[in-house]
């Protein structure tokens, strides 16, 4: 009796040790959120949409540019005039007004020139060899159809987007944490179980072998409890992989190898966390809380900045700009060629070099565009309603859930506290019934079968209690806690 005694209280010595080294909840929670992929892989798309709000902030701002070429080719060309006699004017003081020197008949008709000069044939060559320019050019928008308001508030609703997927992968992370690690605990103490519940048969086979050698029990009865040890050896190894694979799998849950040993606390759970779903606030509101929620509301914003999008798209578009630069190229020569001098060049110089600037505004407006503009909003203007449906089906569906997991979360409690009362009663029913068998008054086979329900409870305790881990992690992931 003694030694029963001192069985279960290891037994539940076992079950409720909590080293200080073990790994909590809490902690493998935290591991989970800095070493998970998905994870790191949202905290990147919370980086990205804060750039795009950056790059699309800068579109209020003027914008300037700089941009050169230097254009190399073979045009040239020539226009040639021919030489010409210029006549030569004098004064007449009679009639106070110059006059060209001529030759008149008897008619008074002009025959030719008396007196002239001679203007020389000239030649214009150009050729453009090389043109180069350089230029500075400013550009702000003044009215854009509310275009850029209308993108920069879609890149804030991006960001509050990946802010809300963030929150959104941190609870799936943390419920899978929670079910990983609830299944380690399970395969754990299901391992001391299987273990207790094999010393429990050695005790009794001691007991028996020494009946057997006394002449006070059958060899029939050894059998039996050989057979219920061998079966029981069986069940160890087959706890023993079990937690090894729970384990291995919760090694990989929060980022560690997954041939490191670990050494897990038991959660404790308490009255209050029946305190903490009863005083629930109604499951339509806490709904709202969620990030599925509010990604869906997002969404439903983000079809509406869309259909502002889509219409500026035909409104009219206001614009000032201002440029200055430097033009540097091309070659003018001017050859003139006289029967006294010969042919002489008259100029040769550069065609263009100089900076020069200018400043004005741009206005553009659609006016027909053969039915695209009612087209496109009339699509945007489906996407929002589309949007706001599903938004309104999530919400309904996501307070169903809510409401399943609020059920399925205090039937596990229920099932927990039936649980603990079976293992009491299944304790007992073990001591009493060793110390009939004990006395001789009950049977072997009653026996073994009180001790095949007392680990059968404790099994469900543990089930129960593992399952109550689950159920909560899901419901306050539905509750968006």
């Amino acid at each position: 009796m003694k030694r029963l005694i001192y069985i279960m209280i290891g037994i539940g010595m076992q079950l409720s040790a909590t080293a200080q080294d073990s790994l909590t909840i809490d902690q493998c929670r935290a591991m989970a959120v800095e070493h998970n992929r998905q994870l790191q892989q949202a905290r990147e798309q919370r980086e990205k949409s804060g750039y795009e709000v950056m790059a699309m902030k800068a579109n209020f701002l003027p914008k300037l540019d700089f941009q050169a070429f230097d254009l190399l080719n073979t045009t040239s060309g020539s226009i040639g005039m021919p030489s010409a006699p210029l006549p030569i004017y004098s004064y007449n003081s009679q009639m106070g007004q110059f006059l060209p020197s001529v030759l008149t008949d008897a008619s008074g008709n002009v025959t030719g020139l008396s007196q002239y000069a001679e203007f020389p044939a000239m030649t214009v060559k150009y050729k453009m060899p090389n043109l180069f320019n350089a230029s500075l050019s400013l550009v702000q928008p003044i009215y854009m159809g509310g275009k850029i308001d209308a993108g920069y508030t879609m890149t804030k609703i991006g960001q509050r987007i990946s802010d809300e997927n963030i929150r959104m992968t941190e609870s799936e992370v943390i419920v899978s944490v929670e079910e990983a690690y609830a299944l380690a605990v399970k395969a754990s103490e299901m391992v001391d179980v299987a273990k207790s519940y094999r010393h429990l048969l050695q005790e009794l086979l001691k007991t028996v072998e020494s009946a057997v050698r006394h002449g006070m029990r059958t060899r029939n009865d050894l059998m039996k409890v050989q057979v219920k040890l061998n079966q029981a050896q069986l069940s160890v190894t087959r706890a023993n992989n079990a937690y090894d694979l729970a384990r291995m799998n919760l090694c990989q849950v929060i980022g560690l190898p997954l041939s490191s040993p670990l050494l897990i606390a038991r959660p404790d759970i308490t009255s209050a966390l029946v305190e903490e779903v009863m005083s629930a606030s109604d499951d339509s509101l806490q709904v709202l809380s969620r990030p599925e929620y509010a990604i869906l509301n997002e969404k439903a914003e983000l079809a509406r900045q869309q259909l502002r999008l889509t219409r500026s798209d035909y409104l009219p578009h206001l614009a000032a700009f201002a440029s200055g630069g430097y033009t540097n190229g091309g070659k003018v020569t001017v050859d003139a060629t006289s029967s006294l001098a010969g042919t002489q060049r008259m100029y040769d110089r550069t065609l263009i070099d100089q900076f020069s600037g200018c400043v004005g505004v741009t206005f553009s407006m659609p006016i027909f565009h053969f039915g695209e503009r009612r087209g496109k909003i009339r699509s945007a203007k489906s996407s929002v309603r589309m949007a706001e449906i599903e938004l309104a089906d999530k919400r309904e569906k996501m307070t169903l859930e809510l409401a399943q997991a609020r059920n399925t979360l205090c039937e596990q409690l229920t099932a927990l506290e039936i649980a603990r009362l079976s293992v009491e009663q299944a304790t007992e029913n073990l001591r009493l019934s060793r110390s009939a068998y004990d006395s001789g008054m009950e049977t072997l086979s009653d026996h073994l079968e009180a001790q095949s329900l007392w680990q059968s409870a404790l099994a469900d305790e543990i089930d129960a209690r593992t399952q109550l881990i689950v159920a909560l992690g899901k419901w306050r992931k539905a509750a968006g806690k």
